[in-house]
């Protein structure tokens, strides 16, 4: 090995390189990190409604109002508060996010706000008195 290649493998073995090398990889990483981290957009400006998400995602087997459809077997009436009251909202989390296989799908997309919307308005249709009045309509 001549000199000159064997003092590029010292320069590259000494800590001050290797202290730079790690910081371009670090940012690298950040980076990345920060450009896949962000998959629903969020602020002030967009609203996270559990009636709306469930009317989308869960009506098309539970109904709009919780009950189950006649037609979709082995769907579970939310609005029975015997059943409901044994599932942690944990559970419900799980339930949603991992499906019920067979029957149920999953929704391993939903962000936690979404989850912790979705499953409080779950909640509602077992507790009547938990319902939110709805919004006046709007003034002139």
């Amino acid at each position: 090995m001549s000199a000159t290649a064997d003092s590029r493998a010292y320069d590259l073995a000494s800590p001050s390189v290797a202290r730079g090398l790690f910081g371009h990889v670090r940012s690298a990483m950040l980076l990345a990190a920060l450009l896949t981290g962000c998959k629903e957009p969020t602020g002030p400006e967009r609203e996270i409604s559990g009636a709306k998400i469930f009317t989308q995602n869960c009506a098309r087997c539970h109904g709009l109002d919780g009950k189950g459809l006649p037609e979709v077997a082995g769907v579970r009436d939310l609005t029975d508060p015997g059943f409901m009251s044994t599932l942690s909202d944990e559970r419900l989390r799980r339930s949603i996010r991992g499906g019920r296989p067979p029957t149920m799908p999953s929704f391993p997309h939903f962000s936690e706000p979404t989850l912790k919307v979705l499953v409080a308005y779950v909640r509602t249709l077992s507790q009547p008195e938990l319902q939110l009045p709805p919004p006046p309509p709007p003034g002139p």
